[in-house]
């Protein structure tokens, strides 16, 4: 069963239920750092669209960034960037994280937001991302 379902399932039945995630109320003061190889991850920044957070790991909603062991080389020089922007937009003050189940590898789909704004839209406006979901060849190795 979905964690969305479970909740509403709950709050239907008027029960309390806390989510197997950590939850945010207020902007978190974290040092976000780019996760270290063989590391055990609790904080830290995976890529332009991955993270973890207190243990958590979270993939971003909605976008899709290049892969650090990218096909080419400008794919892995824009992942770099994508690693240090999407940590330079944490360090700003995370404020709002919202999940949305679970992709086929574990991790917690979730919208993110900083005092700036949804997180996303701002990498895809920085040419870091793009729409996730976009069809045809990689944008990063033309």
């Amino acid at each position: 069963m979905s964690p969305r379902l479970i909740l509403s399932t709950a709050l239907a039945l008027g029960l309390a239920v806390a989510p197997a995630f950590p939850a945010m109320t207020q902007a978190e003061e974290i040092d976000w750092r780019e996760c270290r190889p063989y590391e055990r991850r609790i904080t830290c920044v995976v890529d332009g669209d991955t993270l973890w957070y207190l243990g958590t790991k979270i993939r971003m909603l909605g976008i899709d960034a290049p892969e650090v062991e990218g096909w080419c080389k400008n794919e892995r020089r824009l992942a770099q960037a994508a690693t240090l922007e999407l940590t330079r937009l944490l360090n700003t003050g995370l404020i709002r994280i919202a999940y949305d189940g679970q992709d086929r590898y574990g991790r917690h789909l979730a919208r993110l937001w900083v005092r700036q704004g949804e997180v996303g839209p701002a990498m895809i406006a920085a040419g870091l991302a793009v729409p996730f979901g976009r069809r045809g060849p990689s944008p990063w190795c033309r």
